[in-house]
């Protein structure tokens, strides 16, 4: 429930958060699949020194049955949609650029789609032509987890697929950033980090399976330099000559963010962020006589303060990358830790509709993820092993610590069971809450971070796969994902609807309605993707899930579901 949006750890062969901050030249990078070759600024001829100017058209269509694996509100799901997004730099000089992040028809339908007089609720789109036959002109439409037509508002069955306008164009970042002769400093709405990572990431096309969908910013004020430099110049005086690469030496960072300003004539009601970084990296490192791969260890510490709710949230990333011969390994591990009132004020209400005998908890937090994957690459064959871990919380009850940790919405593991099948039953157990919260008056709706849009979120999986290139265009790709839950799953809303004494266990249910259990199930994944000239991705991924006892409703029943996605993908 608690979004874990703070610092990021990254890889090394992709920009990291510290990667360009050094005294030089200042260049955006682009990370591609793991399966194809990577389309980068430097591929490309700069015919205007003084822009930048990278972009991706992205048309993906999905076939999903079922998706909701215990009814029938969402079968046979059937979509395509898009988005083109613009990555931009303005540099009069090539210390000085301005940056910006664009996306347009971001999640937006192919089709024209809607009913007459948006029978599916208020805002719901319609037809652009009111005869399907004579449509000439698809309207902004994406879909939503919502209340169907003529739903009880109190029962999750009721709940499905409904459509809903987007603007076209959404700004995501817009900032200015100088390459001083001392670090980099940058000012703006920002990247919250660049880079993929458990705790957050970029929404690069840096995943394995699957595709980026979001751009985690920050109104960030950021200075980082390469402080190894400095203990250079002393040591070694007038002999002293920079080393001006960013793949070697020790980086710090520090950045300063304003999360929330609701009332400017108002200080308490702000909330900021405090980000400091330190960043070893070694490109050709030597021991024992062998060939080692890149070398880079990193330690953030991420810090949440606010005085509304008396918020002090900690999180610590620290992320390891080295490699050897055909080995190549990567570990993270994120601890969260603290304590907020936030939280609380909004599970007070859901659980009193009584403002005077609401009881507000100083929630403790305390949660953990980690990931570890190891790489073994014998001719056109690499091997993978995989681990991944993200703590949860089997009772929802806000008088008890807050345990559930969430990787970043961009941290794809699999296709389907997390993707796909419980960011649809978590939207709409939220989308409960929200209909009893919206009635009762609270100053806290912690609601948006219980639906998981995607997100890793207490489990355990381990994640074998192989892929085969037999020629370098070509990748397949197949993996088979074992996941358990590492605390018995539960449906935090419903369970505490039903509460009904001092103990919760018995009122317990997961989100299909079944008893709590630890068993996510078994998911096949494969993927077969082509490259053609760098600049175009042919995608076909497909997955099948055999659900196991965590997914199944009060009746023991649940189906096995299938994914079939076949994507487009233009780089420029």
């Amino acid at each position: 429930m608690l979004d874990s949006a703070f610092t990021n750890s990254s890889r090394l062969g992709r920009c990291s958060l510290l990667a360009a901050m050094v005294p030089l030249a200042f260049s955006v990078v682009l990370s591609a699949s793991p399966l194809i070759l990577s389309a980068t600024a430097s591929a490309k001829e700069n015919v205007f020194p003084w822009l930048d100017l990278d972009a991706e058209y992205r048309v993906e269509t999905l076939y999903i049955n079922p998706l909701e694996l215990n009814g029938l509100s969402a079968t046979d799901i059937n979509f395509t949609e898009q988005r083109f997004r613009l990555e931009t730099g303005l540099k009069p000089i090539e210390q000085i650029a301005v940056r910006g992040q664009f996306d347009l028809l971001s999640g937006v339908l192919f089709g024209d789609n809607g009913d007459l007089g948006g029978t599916q609720g208020a805002g719901t789109p319609t037809p652009s032509s009111g005869l399907a036959l004579t449509s000439r002109w698809p309207n902004n439409s994406a879909w939503e987890v919502g209340l169907l037509p003529g739903g009880d508002p109190l029962d999750p069955d009721s709940y499905g697929l409904v459509l809903k306008e987007v603007d076209p164009i959404r700004i995501n970042r817009l900032y200015g950033e100088a390459v001083l002769p001392f670090g980099l400093l940058r000012v703006g709405r920002q990247p919250s980090t660049t880079g993929p990572g458990i705790n957050l990431h970029d929404g690069s096309r840096s995943n394995r399976w699957g595709v980026s969908r979001y751009s985690p910013t920050a109104d960030r004020f950021l200075f980082a330099t390469k402080i190894s430099e400095l203990f250079r110049l002393i040591s070694e005086g007038d002999e002293y000559v920079p080393n001006r690469s960013m793949d070697d030496g020790v980086f710090i960072g520090g950045a300063f963010d304003l999360v929330v300003e609701d009332d400017i004539s108002y200080g308490g009601d702000d909330l900021m962020q405090g980000v400091g970084l330190i960043q070893w990296k070694v490109k050709e490192p030597t021991a024992f006589g062998w060939k080692w791969h890149p070398f880079m260890v990193q330690a953030v510490l991420g810090g949440r303060f606010g005085d509304e709710f008396d918020t002090q949230v900690f999180a610590v990333p620290v992320t390891l990358e080295w490699g050897v011969g055909p080995v190549h390994f990567l570990g993270e591990f994120v601890s969260l830790f603290g304590h907020t009132r936030e939280i609380s004020e909004g599970m007070a209400a859901l659980r009193e509709t009584d403002e005077a005998k609401r009881v507000v908890y100083d929630q403790d937090i305390l949660a953990f993820a980690a990931r570890a994957v190891l790489d073994v690459e014998v001719g056109p064959v690499t091997g993978t092993l995989e681990f991944d871990y993200a703590s949860g919380d089997a009772d929802p009850r806000d008088e008890t610590p807050l345990t559930t940790f969430n990787w970043d919405r961009d941290a794809n593991v699999g296709l389907l069971l997390f993707e796909h099948v419980l960011a649809f039953e978590t939207a709409r157990s939220a989308a409960v809450g929200y209909e009893n919260l919206k009635h009762v008056g609270s100053d806290s709706f912690p609601l948006t971070e219980l639906a998981s849009d995607g997100r890793f979120q207490n489990a355990i999986c381990a994640f074998p796969q192989v892929l085969y290139r037999p020629w370098k265009p070509l990748g397949i790709r197949a993996g088979a994902l074992l996941a358990w839950a590492d605390e018995p799953v539960t449906d935090p809303i419903m369970t505490l609807l039903s509460e009904d004494g001092v103990e919760i266990s018995d009122d317990a249910v997961n989100w299909h309605g079944g008893k709590p259990a630890r068993y996510y199930g078994t998911e096949l994944d494969l993927q077969v993707e082509w490259a053609f000239k760098e600049y175009f991705l042919w995608t076909v991924e497909g997955a099948v899930l055999f659900p196991g006892d965590a997914l199944r409703d009060e009746s023991g029943d649940a189906v096995n579901s299938f994914l079939v996605e076949n994507r487009f993908t233009f780089l420029f």
